[in-house]
């Protein structure tokens, strides 16, 4: 089971009304909702889980260590990039990610800082 956290619901979108913007651990964060069994309010604080959708090209790059932006997004939907550190079947950042077998597809970056690009972050209310 996935680890849950808590956030912080600072809008839901106008358009798509999957859109939510979180505060988490200090941070502002568009994601997509994509399993929401009630009504989301805006203000209240909810536990949720949070899984990374890859995107299909340039996934993962080495970066310098220290981080300290830990998320980037890229014009105006849900694609961004992630900064973290590898850590064996973790991606360490502003929360902890499964990395979805990153480790394995890239091992000469386990247990260094990395970029990985990813479509959209999705969150489980």
């Amino acid at each position: 089971m996935a680890e849950r956290y808590k956030v912080v619901v600072l809008a839901v979108g106008q358009i798509v009304e999957e859109e939510v913007l979180l505060l988490v651990n200090g941070l502002e964060i568009k994601c997509f909702a994509s399993y929401c069994p009630s009504k989301i309010v805006v203000g209240e604080t909810y536990e949720v889980e949070f899984e990374l959708v890859l995107s299909d090209t340039d996934v993962v790059a080495a970066t310098e260590e220290p981080l300290t932006t830990l998320i980037e997004m890229i014009g105006s939907g849900f694609s961004c990039a992630i900064y973290g550190y590898l850590d064996g079947s973790m991606i360490r950042s502003f929360v902890d990610f499964p990395d979805q077998d990153i480790h394995y597809d890239y091992p000469h970056l386990n247990e260094r800082y990395v970029k990985i690009n990813v479509d959209r972050i999705d969150v489980s209310f």
